[in-house]
């Protein structure tokens, strides 16, 4: 008998009753708390030690150097040497500001520039500030610290070309906003051209025209027309036609055969015994 007791007791947390009814562990419902805990409650260690360890130096910081913001959904570190140099090596093994924000960034946090609308709003003080966002780290919520992921290589290549396109993005509204800047001033360049064209064409036009306009009235009065001869009162000049001459060499035909000339002495030609002499009567005339 002795033999079966101590066969019975060399199980440890094991315990036996009399009516030979089945063994139960002892402390078994403590045991069956601690199981519906763990399952109500994840695991610490479930959660990355730099999510823990952030969330606790955040929340406990002194608020001058790093504190919750006032609605809680991001942090603001305010003196970053003083953080780096204190704050840091008491969670982490270094004192390394840019190692703590690459950190923060595979972790999908994002910092956020506080730039105010107009420059007479600008604090020297404040503009020194960093501040991280992520919509799972927020204060009083732990809980939402497990929804947090730590970004694989293939999701930081993924990140880091978002990041690229987005740079080129921005080049590309750079380079479009300072095209249409160029093609407005062309466009007011090639106007200004056309317009001071056209006015010195037209001047050139008018001028040309008072021109033509001038020469003729120039012409015009060194060549009047018979209208305007008629009508200051000067008689029209002769006209001679056919008629008239023949009758006249008939005329002069007819004296030189009644009075022929004598052959003695030089005779004139006839041309002029044809034109009487200025004052002198016609021989037809005399007889008359």
């Amino acid at each position: 008998m002795s033999n079966v007791t101590s066969n019975v007791a060399v199980s440890p947390g094991i315990s036996t009753d009399t009516g030979g009814s089945r063994a139960s562990p002892v402390g078994g419902g403590h045991h069956g708390n601690e199981k519906s805990k763990k399952k109500s409650c994840p695991k610490q260690h479930q959660l990355p030690m730099f999510l823990s360890k952030t969330y606790h130096m955040i929340d406990r910081c002194e608020p001058t150097i790093a504190t919750w913001s006032t609605t809680g959904d991001n942090f603001v570190i305010k003196n970053v040497e003083c953080f780096a140099s204190k704050i840091l090596p008491q969670y982490f093994k270094h004192s390394n500001f840019s190692s703590f924000a690459r950190q923060l960034n595979f972790y999908g946090f994002r910092k956020l520039k506080a730039e105010p609308i107009l420059t007479a709003d600008f604090d020297a003080q404040t503009a020194s500030y960093v501040r991280f966002y992520h919509e799972k780290f927020q204060k009083d919520r732990p809980e939402l610290l497990h929804h947090i992921k730590r970004a694989t290589k293939s999701d930081q290549q993924s990140k880091d070309d978002v990041e690229s396109l987005k740079i080129e993005i921005v080049q590309l509204k750079e380079c479009i906003s300072a095209m249409s800047t160029e093609f407005d001033r062309k466009i007011a360049e090639m106007s200004y051209q056309f317009n001071h064209r056209v006015a010195t064409m037209s001047a050139e036009f008018e001028k040309l025209a008072a021109l033509m306009q001038q020469s003729h009235s120039t012409t015009n009065n060194l060549n009047p027309g018979p209208s305007k001869v008629l009508s200051a009162g000067a008689a029209p000049p002769p006209q001679h036609t056919g008629s008239n001459m023949l009758r006249s060499l008939s005329q002069v035909a007819g004296m030189r055969l009644a009075h022929p000339s004598p052959a003695v002495g030089p005779q004139p030609s006839s041309a002029a015994q044809a034109i009487p002499a200025l004052g002198e009567k016609r021989p037809a005339e005399a007889e008359l």
